[in-house]
Order: structure tokens, then sequence, then C-alpha cells
């Protein structure tokens, strides 16, 4: 059973992410969006004291699934890389840095959030 799980909450979280990324304009928001929630939702796990096994099946299984490190790290290299006449909303080099100083603030904090009111 525990398999099982894991691959449909593995999936789930892949076709979530994928609709945040894919469907949404900008993509690096909806990889931020996930990224972020993914955080908080595992910060709620880990403080409200889910077995080894539901932080096996839910933390790795639907949420790695629905986080991204790789694509993270893509759409930094992109906002980095593209030309503000191509994308006139994006500062080229800044856009980047803002990013990812974003990512890794909101996540921090949305996973200490979820500790917090899980405990």
């Amino acid at each position: 059973m525990s398999t099982v799980a894991f691959v449909a909450l593995a999936g789930m979280g892949a076709t979530l992410r994928w609709l945040a990324t894919d469907l949404w304009p900008g993509g690096h928001r909806g990889t931020m969006l996930v990224n972020v929630t993914g955080a908080f939702l595992l910060g709620l796990l880990a403080g409200g004291g889910a077995s080894a096994t539901t932080m096996t099946i839910v933390g790795a299984g639907g949420l790695g699934a629905l986080t991204t490190f790789s694509r993270f790290a893509q759409d930094a290299v992109d906002l980095a890389t593209d030309s503000p006449m191509d994308h006139p909303t994006r500062a080229s080099g800044n856009g980047a840095i803002l990013y990812v100083a974003a990512t890794l603030v909101l996540g921090l904090v949305a996973a200490w959030l979820g500790l917090e009111i899980a405990s």
C-alpha cells in the first residue's frame, strides 16, 4: 500500500507543479509558489509529528514531486540571462538575484510557520 500511495502522491504533486509552472505566465512565479507551498506543508508535517511512513509518502512522494530545485535553478539562470529588451518586466541579473533571495527567504519563513502552526 505504501508504494502505491507514494507513487499516487508523486503523480499528483508533479501534476500540480506542472499546472503552476507551465500555465502561469512567467513560469518562475509558479515555481516559487510550489516551492514555498511545499516548504510550508513539509513544516506542518514535521511539526505535527508525522510518522516516518507519512513523511516518506507525503513528504518525499507528494511534496518532493510538487517542489523542484532544478526548475528553480533554471528559472534563475533564465532571469539572469534574458535580455530586458526581450522581457521588459525582467531586469537582467537583478531579477535573478531577487528571485533567488525571495524564494529562499519565503521558503524558510513558510517552513518555520508550518512548524509553529503544527506544534
